[in-house]
């Protein structure tokens, strides 16, 4: 059984590998060996290879969710932490993960259209229109059939989460 690279392995290999994308990527149709390539090209050939790797990641969120995990296992797997990156606003992991799959709030296209993350529910089958963490599963995981066991069972934790909340509350008054 091989063991998983620690954080800071994965990026180093993630980084080698990207710069390798990168060289590749330019002097696709040249046989030269260069070391580098113009910086400009370069930059050009990153952006690609970084909004390709955005779409591959869109493509495990949405995976993700449809296998079950929740908004925190998402933000926990990239390693996002509560206002670590203005690109991933949020107050929690959750926050942040759901923000870096909708996009940011403060924009013009989130104020008027609102944000929406789409997957397929495994329990239901159903197309589920995933806004987030705002009011609660029932409200913002729009789509699910009525009788749902995945949803119950979010829901369910969803209150208990909730019921241990208001029980701090009152304790403390």
């Amino acid at each position: 059984m091989t063991t998983r690279p620690s954080p800071e392995e994965q990026w180093r290999l993630a980084r080698n590998v990207a710069r390798r994308a990168t060289l590749d990527f330019v002097r696709r149709g040249s046989h030269g060996t260069v070391r580098d390539v113009d910086p400009l090209a370069g930059l050009a050939a990153s952006r690609q290879l970084e909004l390709a790797a955005r779409e591959h990641a869109a493509d495990y969120v949405r995976a993700a969710r449809e296998a079950g995990h929740s908004w925190h296992d998402i933000g926990t797997a990239l390693g996002l932490v509560p206002g670590g990156d203005a690109q991933q606003a949020g107050e929690t992991v959750a926050e942040a993960a759901f923000t870096f799959a909708a996009g940011h709030p403060d924009t013009e296209t989130a104020y008027r259209y609102g944000r929406s993350v789409i997957w397929t529910c495994g329990s239901c089958a159903q197309v589920i229109s995933d806004r987030g963490l705002c009011n609660g599963p029932a409200d913002d995981e729009v789509g699910h059939a009525d009788n749902c066991p995945r949803l119950a069972a979010t829901i369910a934790v969803w209150d208990a989460e909730w019921d241990v909340l208001d029980a701090d509350w009152e304790a403390g008054q």
